[in-house]
């Protein structure tokens, strides 16, 4: 069998070449016209001119078929030609050996005995008593062995009675079929149906897992390829502890618009004590030119259906509320616009409020130097709620000019702006009351850049100094009698200190008069242009107190500065990259908050990464370190570890090996996770076995791993 040299295939690259050396060379020769026979062989006799023969290093071509063999016999009125020794058969996808032939070459179609086989667009290999091909694409056999591992390295093999591949329709029907693994057979089935390559209707393997908390836990999806641009997987599941459960998901894909249904029920959960249920539905559509639409439903039976790791959908265990949202958008280049209609269902904390409808207009003229720009944000919302109020429409206008100036070297913008918010509230006691506020926001910024060329080692680099003042002047107003419906203090940061509002939403307006200073170096690569280091820092300073809060009866905020913001990041190599940013109050002389990451990933799927949250306002102060590393040619390490300093316990750990050869591989995982830090742990094992090319049997943690460690995928 004649074999390329090299896969392309990046899930064969640990499967070494196979050439067979007996495979004999073919010999040059001009391409025939489409539908005649070309012929060559040592010596060639004519028989009463209905039968010629040849014999010795015979090879028949026909369009893209060829035929080789020791001696061949063609009867030519009936286009039919027996072969015998070494008898080879090559099409463009297939390729067949044997000791006997018939063959019509007109018609493609012929039978082999004692054959061997090649798919190369699959790289499976085998062999049978007899294969019969009714054209290149279509094949029956008898007696058969297949596996997708190179030759004399049969790891895993599929025995069956009868198979029938047909490459036009991606389907394969086996019948009587034992299916073993390094010699010892572990799944019978009368019959099989299954695609020679990516999706097909029917069966999928059944998963497995175990836990202590839910016991034995065994899957077994059923696929139907609906169309090309269409597909839906029917699960069901047993859990021993809990009880028979059915899940369901639907897909489609058109030019302009996709979605997903997802759907879970469980019939009264023995630990529960209740029926669960869980259903999605997302929607995505592009309706014309600028025009796009987009819907988001979810619900589920109970709060603790995700904490109970029942969803058979990617969704973190750590939910709080559920969204249901219905959007028109509009985008050009200056111009967006957004219709929403958005509600939640609470599955822990506080409702937040409905928006039935939310209206969104904003955009600006093009940036150009020199040129006055005028922009507007402008939103109308509705705020409703079942148990809480007040309750409101409120509009609000921000209209604004700027005037961009600068060059090589340098910016400066002033803008100027005026911010319009007014409330139509119910109490809910049938009284209805008008509120309104109306304030200027002016800012100045301006920035200088400088550059300078440094070298490391041979390595050319560009150094920038880039100083940085942002004024920003917004007079006070009382605005404790406004409600607050959407609107909080968001976390202090780098960019934070750049904004003309210290709050998130419009229920309230910072007062200011204020600084920002600023300080950004970078260090560019100038062969490559990558970033190898960022540093950047910055502080407010405040010429008045800071009288709006969130709540009526707080305390203006005093201090002189803000806490001290940092950013160092740095990728000395392509592969390696670390960031931290810290918060430091310099008044107490602590820090507030940190968060640092150390990454390196050389390759695709090798991967450390490390990393460290500390929030002393939230008490949280956690560790996590993450791992996908090959410790040989074929093994991998994965493992992630996240631990709670604060409360000094873990709070998950997944560690375990992967092993892959040519054609399989293998994962072992064992996992010990938390739910919150008042659980107790739960233990669990994942086992996976990879069939390449036929079937993953297991139950694994693809998702799981890919979220913690990014870029595991």
């Amino acid at each position: 069998m004649a074999l390329a040299a090299a896969e392309t295939d990046e899930r064969w690259a640990l499967c070494p070449p196979v050439v067979d050396s007996r495979a004999p060379a073919l010999p040059p020769y001009e391409p025939a016209t489409p539908g005649t026979t070309q012929a060559s062989a040592n010596e060639v006799f004519a028989e009463a001119d209905q039968v010629t023969r040849l014999l010795g290093d015979v090879v028949i071509q026909r369009d893209q078929a060829t035929l080789l063999g020791d001696q061949a016999e063609y009867y030519r009125s009936e286009d039919r030609l027996l072969l015998q020794g070494h008898i080879s058969y090559r099409g463009d996808a297939l390729e067949i050996e044997g000791e006997q032939a018939k063959f019509m070459l007109e018609a493609q179609r012929g039978s082999f005995e004692q054959a061997r086989f090649y798919l190369p667009g699959t790289h499976g290999f085998g062999s049978a008593a007899r294969i019969e091909v009714d054209d290149p694409r279509h094949l029956r056999l008898e007696e058969l062995r297949y596996t997708t591992c190179n030759p004399g390295q049969t790891d895993w093999e599929l025995k069956a009675s009868e198979l029938s591949l047909d490459q036009s329709s991606n389907t394969g029907e086996a019948r009587h079929a034992t299916l073993s693994f390094k010699g010892v057979p572990f799944f019978y089935s009368p019959y099989l149906n299954f695609p020679l390559e990516g999706r097909k209707s029917g069966l999928l393997p059944p998963t497995y897992g175990t836990s202590e908390r839910d016991g034995t836990d065994i899957s077994l999806p059923v696929y139907w390829n609906i169309a090309p641009n269409q597909d839906a997987t029917l699960t069901p599941r047993s859990i021993s502890r809990r009880g028979p459960m059915l899940t369901g998901e639907y897909r489609f894909l058109t030019q302009n618009s996709r979605g997903q249904l997802n759907g879970s029920y469980l019939d009264d959960d023995k630990l529960f004590g209740d029926d669960r249920s869980y259903f999605s539905l997302q929607h995505s559509a592009r309706l014309s030119a600028g025009w796009h639409s987009a819907l988001t439903y979810r619900r589920t039976s109970d709060s603790e259906f995700f904490l109970d790791d029942l969803a058979d959908v990617d969704e973190s265990s750590n939910q709080t509320h559920l969204e249901r949202r219905a959007e028109l958008q509009y985008n050009d280049r200056y111009w967006q616009f957004l219709a929403r209609a958005q509600d939640y269902q609470t599955l822990s904390g506080t409702a937040p409020y409905q928006r039935l409808p939310q209206l969104q207009l904003q955009g600006q003229s093009p940036n150009r130097l020199n040129q006055l720009r005028y922009g507007l944000e402008s939103e109308a919302v509705r705020f409703r709620h079942e148990t809480l109020t007040p309750t409101a429409d409120r509009v609000d206008l921000k209209p604004s000019l700027s005037l961009p100036l600068g060059g090589p070297a340098w910016f400066l913008t002033p803008k100027a702006a005026w911010r319009h918010t007014q409330y139509q509230v119910d109490d809910g006691a049938d009284t209805e009351q008008q509120l309104e506020r109306s304030l200027p926001i002016a800012s100045l910024d301006g920035g200088l850049f400088f550059e300078r060329s440094l070298k490391a080692g041979d390595t050319p680099l560009r150094q920038t100094l880039e100083p940085r003042l942002f004024y920003l002047k917004v007079p006070y107003e009382n605005q404790d009698e406004l409600p607050l419906f959407d609107t909080g203090s968001p976390d202090f940061s780098f960019s934070q200190m750049f904004s003309d509002n210290r709050f998130s939403g419009a229920d309230r307006q910072g007062d200011a008069d204020q600084l920002t200073v600023a300080l950004t170096s970078r260090l560019l690569d100038e062969r490559s242009g990558r970033e190898r280091a960022r540093a950047a820092i910055g502080q407010i300073h405040y010429f008045e107190d800071r009288r709006v809060t969130l709540t009526s009866g707080s305390e203006a905020e005093t201090r002189t500065t803000s806490d001290i913001i940092g950013e160092l990041s740095l990728s000395p190599i392509d592969a390696l990259n670390f960031r931290v940013t810290e918060q430091w109050n310099p008044e107490l002389e602590q820090v507030e908050r940190l968060n640092t990451q150390l990454r390196y990933s050389p390759g695709q799927r090798k991967i450390i990464s490390m990393g460290y949250r500390y929030n002393r306002e939230d008490a949280l102060e956690q560790a996590d370190v993450a791992l996908f590393w090959p410790v040989a040619r074929q093994w991998r390490m994965i493992g992630r570890y996240q631990y709670d300093l604060e409360n000094e316990i873990s709070l998950d750990t997944i560690g375990g090996l992967e092993y892959e050869s040519c054609c399989w591989s293998v994962q072992l995982l064992a996992r010990a996770q938390r739910d919150t830090v008042d659980d107790e742990l739960n233990h669990s094992v994942y086992l996976t076995l990879e069939l390449k090319g036929l079937a993953s049997l297991g139950r694994g943690l693809d998702e799981t791993i890919e979220r913690g460690i990014l870029g595991y995928d």
